[in-house]
């Protein structure tokens, strides 16, 4: 069973993006990254990391290209990741192994980190489906930020197996900005409730 990582980034932080894709490596064929951006030289440096690469345009927000990204890949598997998400060895064992099942989709929990504190009191329980088969009409991702894909099959697995989510408080608000173009004001108002919980929560001012 072959496994495709795909990744959608901005090319903010490559150092991250290079994590993500060095976590898994060894049970991957290929890694397809797309790049939201127009920066020559960003884009040469992915095009280093990844096996497969493509430029598209800048959005402020990976969910417009995840159906792009997730249609091209060659893989029988797909591993969604973003650049600054990684998988522990556990995590990856096990992905290796659940793909000899007959689960279609799997969801793992989230290790959610922010300077490197964990903020599970703040989300709570952070479930979200990163592996799933290639398969037309069996995962479709909305373009619009914090929902749910909607998914067509009943063989959905659920495992306590985290991917870690870390980020800087600093890149938190960055991409928080960069984003508000693209959100309606439902989304604004709950990403800036989060920022201004985990400020508070890290004894920031």
């Amino acid at each position: 069973m072959a496994l495709s990582l795909a990744v959608v980034t901005d090319g903010a932080h490559l150092d991250n993006l290079r994590r993500t894709v060095d976590s898994v490596r060894d049970i991957i064929s290929e890694a397809l990254i797309i790049y939201q951006g127009s920066d020559s030289a960003t884009y040469a440096e992915i095009q280093k990391i990844a096996d497969m690469a493509v430029q598209t345009t800048p959005k402020g927000n990976a969910d417009p290209d995840r159906n792009f990204a997730y249609s091209i890949v060659s893989g029988d598997w797909t591993l969604a990741l973003d650049d600054d998400e990684y998988m522990p060895e556990e995590t990856k064992q096990f992905t290796a192994q659940i793909m000899e099942s007959k689960v279609d989709v799997v969801w793992y929990d989230f290790k959610n980190l922010v300077d490197g504190v964990d903020i599970k009191d703040i989300l709570g329980p952070d479930p979200h489906p990163r592996l799933f088969r290639k398969r037309e009409g069996l995962i479709n991702w909305p373009a619009q930020a914090h929902t749910y894909p909607q998914i067509t099959s009943p063989m959905q697995y659920m495992t306590s197996k985290f991917i870690v989510h870390d980020r800087k408080f600093d890149e938190l608000v960055a991409r928080h900005e960069k984003r508000v173009k693209m959100m309606d004001q439902g989304n604004i108002d709950l990403e800036k409730r989060f920022i201004d919980s985990v400020k508070h929560k890290l004894g920031k001012k």
